[in-house]
């Protein structure tokens, strides 16, 4: 996040081309967000693309806030520091690569703006005139989070005195201005789309990478299909609307859960499992789940993914066959009819998971590219797995196994090419209208 001097530069840009009403409260509102008790809720940090990315949800603050945006600067204040937010961490890490993870970085970017907030201060003429509104404690923003409002006072007051230490470690005078630049235009393009009753910030498309998860402890790959953006199904609109999450989740086969495993699925509900591996499979490797207390097991095979495609190009056909496999239409009837939520696996949770998961979040109406990036995330989980295949098997091409784009991409060409549609497909393998609803309510209601 930027520092409060920063931010107080980037909106007094914004009023030299925006009329505000109360430049008191718009400037108390744009710091705000940084003294809270939770910092996380104060940003209304959330997580979306199948908990893969991290956002700030902006969209939930005009939900909210919307009708007091451009009534009340203080609220419009508070939205901005958002908005800025966004450009910030965009500037700071796709542009400049910043990288918070190196010990000591975080201490010495805090470090760079104590330096620059002297040359900000004087650069952008500000001077510190920041009063708490009077009955800020009463305001339908205050209930967000615990808020410090007199910390924030005292703290701004010393970042208005204060000049650092030593030299500037990143975050140049010439980076400050470009931030601040860019912020401000953001901003006013913004104000200019809020004005027209739209906006040009929605919190899913702007979101970044969080790291590569795994919901279990045992396992590597296993993920949530929820916080998917859905298109529009059954008359209702899919406007803000996601996909649910801890409905069903992807996984790697869990061969040895731990105590602690089993009971995190048994606490959001997911009791139901579907291993699709092989008898051989299975004999070899049992599932950790099957006969577990509280645990639904079924194991329906799914024969076309068991062994590895003769070559790169025979990927997406092998993705075909696994979709139209003997037991794909009872593995989407099992899924439809669980009582709770479903696990689903395969053994890496990679091509017979990553084409069932592919096909659920297509009937629901997730979009193309949203499907393959999920598809993705496991070139990323299975980055150890990949290097052990490697390792102990030097004859497999490893451009067959990791997964790429394409693979994906003309699975999902060739199906339009034989169904038209995905609803065609799912009747073609004994899924009807009215199981494809307890899907899509599954996934979605």
């Amino acid at each position: 996040m930027a520092s409060g001097i920063v931010h107080l530069a980037i909106t007094k840009q914004v009023c030299e081309k925006y009329v505000c009403k109360d430049r008191n409260r718009l400037n108390f509102g744009v710091v705000l967000p940084d003294f809270a008790k939770d910092r996380q809720a104060a940003h209304l940090r959330a997580v979306v693309w199948g908990r893969n990315k991290r956002t700030y949800d902006l969209n939930r603050f005009r939900a909210e806030y919307g009708a007091r945006l451009l009534q009340d600067d203080l609220y419009l204040g508070y939205y901005l520091h958002l908005v800025q937010d966004v450009v910030h961490r965009h500037f700071m890490y796709d542009r400049y690569h910043w990288n918070p993870t190196i010990p000591g970085n975080v201490d010495r970017l805090h470090n760079d703006y104590a330096i620059l907030n002297r040359y900000v201060r004087e650069r952008y003429n500000l001077v510190n005139n920041l009063v708490v509104p009077e009955g800020f404690a009463d305001e339908q923003l205050a209930g967000i989070t615990e808020f410090y409002p007199e910390g924030l006072l005292d703290a701004m007051d010393g970042f208005f005195r204060e000049t650092g230490q030593g030299d500037i470690y990143f975050f140049t005078k010439a980076m400050a201005d470009e931030l601040i630049e860019e912020a401000a235009e953001t901003c006013l393009r913004e104000l200019e789309a809020l004005g027209n009753g739209t906006s040009i910030m929605d919190s899913y498309d702007l979101a970044w990478e969080n790291p590569p998860y795994s919901l279990l402890e045992t396992t590597r790959n296993t993920r949530d299909l929820g916080d998917y953006r859905i298109g529009e199904w059954d008359g209702r609109s899919g406007e803000d609307r996601v996909t649910r999450e801890c409905r069903i989740l992807r996984s790697d086969a869990a061969l040895e859960p731990s105590e602690k495993d089993k009971e995190f699925l048994r606490s959001i509900g997911v009791t139901t499992v579907i291993d699709t591996r092989t008898a051989p499979e299975t004999e070899k490797r049992p599932h950790g789940l099957a006969g577990a207390e509280g645990f639904d097991y079924h194991n329906l095979p799914i024969e076309e993914g068991a062994s590895i495609p003769e070559s790169v190009e025979a990927v997406p056909g092998s993705y075909f066959k696994i979709a139209h496999s003997k037991s794909i239409g009872s593995i989407f009837r099992c899924m439809a009819e669980a009582a709770g939520g479903v696990i689903e696996n395969c053994s890496a949770g990679k091509d017979r998971t990553g084409v069932i998961s592919a096909l659920l979040l297509w009937l629901c109406g997730v979009r193309r590219s949203d499907i393959v990036y999920d598809y993705m995330r496991t070139k990323e989980n299975n980055k150890e797995r990949f290097g052990l295949i490697k390792v102990f098997n030097p004859d497999v091409d490893m451009n067959i196994v990791i997964p790429r784009e394409s693979f994906m991409t003309d699975f999902l060409d060739m199906i339009v090419a034989e169904h038209g549609t995905i609803e065609g497909y799912f009747e073609s393998v004994g899924i009807g209208p009215e199981l494809q609803s307890k899907l899509r309510e599954k996934l979605c209601g």
